[in-house]
């Protein structure tokens, strides 16, 4: 259930009675809430529920924080892979756990990581409410990161026969920056509550209940508070409060209150919420507006000792100082008094060890405050708590870095700020959150500005990285770049050499094959200056890619077997068995199936060896693919089937959506239309819901061959274009060529002439030109092939032989042992889970 309402309806108090209800009735049930923190970390939501849900208390020692979440996950799971339970929960809570070797397989593999990590939360709470009922809050949503959305909506979509009640609460706003909250989910799974202002009676209802300790309630004084409040839950309180302060309400020894009406037309009755938080904080005695003001440096939870340390500046030290406590104790008295006037309460359970933590009860009053405090006194507050925290937490988790980051920045002290960002980019880059890890990045270079020249090269390395795989190329190659630049000043060859390196890279990606050439060639001779056999071996398969791209096999081989040669030397197994792989998909655009068989069995050993688990996936599925060349359609389906139940087990959704399109196509070539379709839809389901572009464009590709071949022009030429489309947003001219040609190959079925005949034929010339400028003889060939069909059935036979004596032409110089099988029946472009 997500509860929506505008702040003050009272959704926070309604979670509160239901769970206390359900105490009271079915005390097996439990209960574990999550409340978002503003500018807090992707995932700290879910970290702080499984510390309340395993007793774990921030800070502690590491060692027996982590026995104890063993202890506890084994009593709960037995021997039932509890090694990896522990590691990917343990991410969660930024506690380490010794990797086993499918593990560091996965870490390795960023998309892989992030979907192993919430299958596996999510079978974690499925087990834990298998044993009694589970409640799940998440508060405050329009606080939260979309990463922590994304999650959520995963376990609202994806448990399944478990006894958990997921509850959210959030403002409207959320709708907005969040469209897809409802997508994909029945009303019987995911029910929409909207809180709106209370009517006329339930009003005066709520009014009168606050007003218990009043043996007669004057209607004037109802009214006049039910007309202020417009049905808002929160004013209504708050304007109790306000009369007791004002005098309307006075509070007897006997514990009753008496009513003065004269006081009420005096009363500041406020207009707004606004005006009744600022008549709350007009209430507060100038010591306690001081230390609330304070603690709003801190969030909506702030520490005594932090309180303390603040209280201090300025103030002069004793000459001989014995640890004694000297404001602590006047603050826990003033703290006190705030929580019986409502404004603050005390957690039960500190998130540093020993000491005294509280959250403002209405974080609206806690924002106004701090609206209303001095900047110059905010500012040293903010570095004087960054010093404080920085001494009080253990081993540093990415919220912390975030948090001491952001103290740092507003408190002036860039250097530090910069420092720590950072570090949490780092953190974020190993959980392979790149969207995070980019803006963390950003963030830290901007406070280093033109300090820390290496510091600088590092994190755009590891800026142009995220980035890249993230598919945000401009940026990529910005970062790459400047790193560039600065490893050229410094005259530091081996960054420079990767610099070059991870721009040829981002040229080949979108096409710009002559720019990869020239910045790979570049990086290549710096490592082979500085003798660096890692460096140059990447170089060497680097360069080799290209020129299969280029369609110049031989060539590619030449690079490729230099660089498996190096990796052999270096003795990294990994390295090798994606060496082997590269070259297997060389031998398998030539034809040459034997030489790709061996490549790809040697590879798949490897990986196996290693327990490679994504690797043992991709060498599969491209087994498969040298078998579906070769025509034995149920052999590559055997192969996919196994390479798919690999990636079902460690839940990598993407390589399942890869494999599904090459399943869905081989159908269609077996004339098995429905079959196709049906598959296809599921890979298009999985790249919607991963919002993966490059997928949905490959698949809503296959779709449209396959309702061609089924004979539904219209809808094929629909998916086409949506494939061409999102190919474009991606700037990826090689997907765009590929969808060009099955457009025209589509739009030819239904030509006899005419207007759809030169549509196709635009289709086919735009395929060549593209191309023609990225200088990809294979994908040319293909469209020449695909062209010279279409003009010999349009009765062209002259014009068509052009092109199938250019196809040839380019098949002779590219060396292939023998033309695949009818690309009339074969996808354009295989779908290869190239690493």
């Amino acid at each position: 259930m997500t509860i929506v309402g505008n702040p003050g309806l009272g959704k926070t108090r309604l979670i509160n009675e239901f769970l206390g209800r359900i105490r009271e009735r079915e005390p097996a049930v439990r209960a574990y809430r999550g409340v978002c923190r503003e500018r807090g970390a992707p995932f700290a939501l879910f970290g702080r529920m499984l510390r309340a849900r395993f007793g774990l208390v921030e800070g502690a020692d590491t060692a027996a924080t982590s026995e104890k979440f063993r202890d506890q996950v084994s009593e709960l799971l037995g021997d039932k892979r509890v090694t990896e339970f522990l590691h990917f929960l343990g991410h969660f809570l930024d506690l380490k756990f010794p990797a086993s070797p499918f593990i560091k397989a996965i870490e390795e593999e960023p998309a892989q990581f992030q979907q192993i990590s919430r299958t596996i939360l999510r079978r974690f709470f499925e087990a834990d409410a298998a044993r009694s009922p589970l409640v799940l809050t998440f508060e405050d949503l329009h606080l939260a990161q979309n990463e922590s959305l994304d999650l959520i909506h995963y376990l609202i979509d994806e448990l399944e026969g478990a006894p958990v009640l997921i509850i959210c609460t959030c403002r409207p706003e959320i709708l907005s920056r969040y469209g897809d909250w409802w997508a994909g989910t029945s009303t019987s799974d995911h029910v929409r509550m909207e809180l709106a202002a209370l009517g006329r009676d339930d009003s005066e209802q709520l009014f009168e209940s606050l007003l218990q300790k009043c043996p007669e309630i004057p209607d004037e004084l109802v009214e006049a508070a039910c007309d202020m409040a417009g049905g808002s839950p929160f004013f209504l309180e708050q304007m109790v409060r306000i009369f007791l302060e004002n005098g309307t309400l006075l509070a007897r020894r006997d514990g009753t209150w008496a009513v003065d009406l004269e006081q009420l037309d005096s009363a500041q009755l406020p207009l707004t919420v606004d005006d009744a938080i600022q008549a709350r904080i007009g209430a507060l005695s100038a010591p306690e507006r001081e230390l609330l003001e304070r603690a709003t440096t801190m969030g909506s939870v702030f520490w005594l000792g932090a309180l303390v340390a603040l209280g201090r500046e300025g103030r002069d030290p004793p000459e001989l100082w014995g640890g004694g406590e000297d404001l602590a104790p006047q603050y826990r008295d003033t703290l006190a008094g705030l929580m019986d006037r409502d404004y603050i309460l005390k957690l039960p359970d500190s998130s540093i060890a020993g000491d005294e933590e509280y959250a403002f009860k209405h974080n609206l009053e806690r924002d106004m405050l701090h609206r209303l405090a001095s900047p110059g006194t905010l500012k040293r507050n903010h570095l004087l708590l960054a010093q404080w925290l920085e001494h009080r937490v253990g081993e540093k988790a990415e919220e912390q870095y975030e948090l001491l980051a952001q103290h740092y920045e507003l408190g002036g002290a860039r250097f530090q700020a910069a420092h720590n960002y950072i570090a949490a980019g780092d953190l974020a880059r190993r959980r392979y959150a790149n969207a995070k890890a980019a803006d963390y990045y950003g963030r830290g270079l901007e406070m280093l500005g033109e300090d820390d020249a290496v510091k600088r090269i590092d994190t755009l390395h590891n800026l142009g990285d995220v980035c890249q795989i993230a598919g945000r190329n401009e940026e990529a190659l910005q970062a790459f770049n400047r790193m560039l630049v600065l490893a050229w000043r410094l005259d530091l060859r081996s960054k420079g050499g990767a610099a070059h390196n991870r721009i040829g890279r981002a040229y080949r990606d979108t096409g710009r094959l002559e720019d990869a050439m020239r910045h790979l060639g570049a990086g290549l001779a710096l490592f082979d200056g500085i003798d660096d056999e890692r460096g140059k071996a990447s170089s060497l398969d680097d360069i080799g890619k290209v020129h299969w791209l280029r369609g110049n096999y031989e060539l590619s081989l030449k690079f490729l077997e230099q660089a498996l040669d190096a990796r052999r030397r270096l003795g990294d197994k990994r390295s090798i068995a994606l060496s082997l792989n590269n070259l297997g998909l060389v031998h398998m655009d030539s034809a040459h199936y034997r030489d790709a068989r061996e490549a790809f069995e040697q590879s798949l050993a490897l990986r196996r060896e290693i327990g490679d688990m994504p690797g043992v996936v991709a060498s599969l599925n491209n087994l498969g693919t040298v078998f579906q060349d070769q025509g034995d359609h149920r052999r590559s389906l055997d192969l996919w089937a196994e390479a798919l139940e690999g990636a079902r087990e460690v839940g990598d959704r993407l390589r399942q959506a890869y494999l599904l399109t090459n399943i869905g196509e081989a159908h269609y070539r077996m004339k098995q239309f429905d079959e196709s379709i049906r598959i296809l839809r599921q890979a298009e389901e999985i790249a919607d819901q991963l919002g993966d572009r490059l997928l949905g464009g490959e698949c809503a590709r296959g779709l449209g061959k396959a309702h061609m071949l089924a004979g539904d022009l219209p809808k094929a030429r629909e998916l086409l274009r949506k494939a061409i489309d999102l190919f474009e947003q991606l700037k990826s001219k090689v997907h765009i060529g590929v969808a060009l040609r099955t457009l025209g190959e589509v739009t030819a079925e239904g030509a006899w002439g005419g207007e759809e005949a030169v549509k196709a034929r635009e289709c086919f010339d735009r395929s060549l030109s593209i191309f023609e400028e990225l200088g990809n003889e294979i994908e040319l060939g293909k469209t020449c092939r695909a062209y010279a069909a279409f003009l010999t059935r349009a009765g062209l036979p002259d014009e068509g032989a052009i092109y199938r004596d250019r196809d040839e032409a380019i098949m002779r110089k590219l060396g292939a042992a023998g033309s695949p099988t009818d690309l009339n029946t074969l996808p354009d472009i295989e779908v290869e889970l190239v690493e």
